[in-house]
């Protein structure tokens, strides 16, 4: 799918401000967002400067913008570095689990970013200007004291910035968690009744179906086992448990209901929240395919693309437009919403991830489209 400038700027911005050893975005937007933050804060001591004199500076200000660009590409190039050498195990519990190593690798790259910047910018504008420049920081003890004292203020107030943004989203995410655990509690007695219910009615009139039901039913309960105990699941385990689904609801709507499952090694390999998946093709047949005379077919795609996980699951069934069906009251809480999904994912990978829901190809049925970051290990519990 083609983005905008505006749009690729944008998704830059947000994935701008935290680690991935794969960054998928084009480097013109991450250069342009650097070359912005390195204009703005030489700009912004300026203004104050000025509003403090009441003056404008009588030098020029290029050379500020110079040594705030510089600044801004060292520190970006030591993060980027940084991604780069470090293993994503580590990525990741730096991110979701901050420690006093979070702090110093967060806090002493831009310290050593702003010293190395200051350097070159000195040598630099020195060669230029064919003269010796002096920065301030470096040519006294008091200076390089002030230097120090506002590098480790700024480090202490992002630190404690970071510690409360990772302590809310923690506490989000178990709210959320554990309201899953209890709609899931409410889904399983429905699921489990009405499915038995299925396989005695149909013990009277076709014994073999209503084993192969039954057998069905098993391998699904197998398969969702210990699904909901821990934190994180595999794509592979996901497809293995919405496979079973899809046999059984297959056993009882017959020749109304085929499906297909697509996804290679790299993709089933990826670790994500546990029932993501599974309420999108609930949502498939009971709203596309269930009230469709002829029924349809469910098709299920998982791929890797760059540093991106991104899964579809289509449906041809009557469409976005079609009237929404009212639940039984049997059926309440069938199926996870999509408003709980796009919670859970927030909760997991804040601006990192989306739910989008479009008209399938040739205008027939509905395209649901989880796009996520792609991880492979496990998240820190």
């Amino acid at each position: 799918m083609k983005h905008s400038p505006w749009q690729t700027l944008h998704q830059t911005w947000r994935r701008y401000w935290r680690l991935h050893k794969r960054r998928d975005e084009p480097f013109w937007a991450r250069a342009l967002i650097t070359i912005g933050i390195g204009l703005a804060f030489p700009t912004g001591f300026i203004l104050i400067d000025v509003a403090l004199r009441g003056r404008w500076p009588s030098q020029a200000w290029w050379p500020s913008w110079l040594l705030g660009l510089m600044i801004a590409f060292i520190i970006h190039a030591m993060y980027r570095a940084a991604e780069l050498l470090l293993p994503q195990e580590r990525i990741d519990r730096l991110q979701n689990q901050p420690s006093w190593r979070t702090g110093l690798l967060f806090a002493g790259i831009p310290i050593v970013g702003t010293a190395l910047g200051m350097l070159l910018a000195q040598r630099l504008l020195s060669w230029m200007l064919q003269q010796t420049v002096r920065i301030e920081a470096f040519e006294s003890l008091q200076g390089i004291s002030k230097f120090l004292l506002i590098s480790l203020a700024v480090s202490v107030i992002w630190g404690f910035w970071a510690q409360i943004r990772w302590q809310r989203n923690r506490l989000q995410l178990q709210a959320t968690e554990a309201q899953l655990r209890l709609l899931q509690a409410q889904i399983e007695p429905h699921f489990l009744f009405n499915t038995l219910a299925n396989v005695q009615s149909l013990m009277q009139v076709d014994a073999p179906r209503a084993r192969q039901m039954l057998e069905a039913f098993t391998d699904y309960l197998r398969a969702s086992l210990g699904q909901l105990r821990g934190a994180d699941s595999t794509l592979a385990l996901e497809l293995d448990m919405a496979q079973c689904y899809l046999q059984l609801l297959q056993i009882r709507m017959g020749e109304r209901l085929s499906f297909e499952i697509e996804a290679d090694n790299a993709a089933r390999a990826a670790v994500l929240p546990p029932l993501l998946l599974q309420p999108l093709i609930e949502n498939a047949i009971h709203h596309g395919l269930e009230p469709k005379v002829e029924g349809g077919q469910v098709r299920v795609r998982a791929s890797v693309h760059g540093a991106r996980l991104e899964i579809q699951v289509f449906d041809d069934g009557l469409g976005l437009e079609a009237p929404r069906r009212p639940r039984r009251a049997a059926q309440a809480g069938h199926g996870l919403a999509l408003v709980n999904i796009r919670a859970r994912l927030h909760s997991r990978y804040p601006e990192e991830s989306s739910l989008t829901l479009s008209t399938g190809p040739q205008g027939l049925g509905t395209v649901a489209t989880l796009s996520l970051p792609f991880i492979t290990t496990a998240s820190p519990t």
